[in-house]
């Protein structure tokens, strides 16, 4: 079971360290004004650790034996030095999952993201813009290191991943509908809405886009797993997808925008 919580037992505390539990409480005691409340509980209440008593309790380890220097100890804590020592963060590192429940003391200093409960991951186009932003970034980071073979797939993914959930967000289709990947669909679903609510029809590189992306992933699939679907050889200057996916994106915007306006008239 992920422990999100980031709290732990004695017998945790003592797993992790490789030690035994009567030399954590008998930390806990020595080195009590550098743990949470927790850590020392009334009698008859369970102790219980955070992430930055594990630490604490990381340093004192290091220094521990059948005589410890306990103000020597002290004084390295006071000194924040338990911050600068590399195995101990590496096993905070490892004992820290990916996603933590959210903290008490978060603040505008934490740098990070927070989602779930409340906190929703974003609608269909917000998510599209976030996929559209990732590909920008990646071309971007490809062109200043070299690496436009590394990053291609990834780029290429993000960019056909937004212009899938760019469709699905005008069309209406989207979390929750199992309605596949097949751009072409969407993109016949879309041209009607277009030609219904504008009397409009979509521009040739529009749709060029798309049927790019539809030729050669069909199935949203290659550039995620490395699959090559066209019989001949395609080349692509990078630079120039972003720029189009920036045109294709700013149309999908306009379209939203507009749709707003005419409901909310």
């Amino acid at each position: 079971m992920i422990n999100y919580s980031l709290k732990f037992g004695v017998s945790q505390a003592a797993r992790m360290l490789a030690t035994d539990r009567d030399t954590v409480k008998e930390w806990a005691f020595h080195f009590s004004e550098y743990l949470s409340p927790e850590a020392n509980p009334g009698p008859g209440q369970e102790r219980i650790f955070s992430i930055d008593d594990i630490r604490v309790f990381s340093y004192v380890l290091l220094y521990w034996e059948k005589q410890p220097d306990l103000e020597n100890i002290k004084y390295g804590l006071n000194a924040g030095e338990q911050y600068d020592i590399d195995p101990i963060d590496n096993l905070i590192t490892v004992i820290t999952p990916l996603f933590i429940d959210m903290p008490e003391d978060i603040d505008e200093t934490w740098k990070g993201v927070v989602f779930g409960g409340e906190f929703e991951l974003g609608n269909t186009f917000q998510t599209a813009d976030s996929f559209k932003l990732a590909g920008d970034r990646l071309v971007e980071i490809a062109y200043q290191n070299d690496e436009e073979r590394e990053l291609f797939q990834p780029a290429i993914y993000n960019y056909r991943h937004a212009t899938e959930l760019y469709l699905k967000a005008i069309i209406g289709e989207a979390k929750g509908k199992k309605i596949g990947h097949d751009l072409h669909t969407l993109l016949q679903k879309f041209k009607i809405i277009i030609n219904e609510e504008f009397n409009e029809t979509i521009p040739d590189w529009f749709e060029n886009v798309i049927k790019v992306f539809n030729y050669s992933d069909p199935k949203g699939t290659a550039f995620r797993y490395g699959e090559t679907i066209p019989k001949s050889e395609l080349y692509v200057d990078l630079n120039h997808v972003k720029k189009q996916m920036g045109w294709l994106s700013e149309s999908f915007r306009k379209i939203m925008f507009e749709r707003y306006n005419r409901f909310h008239k």
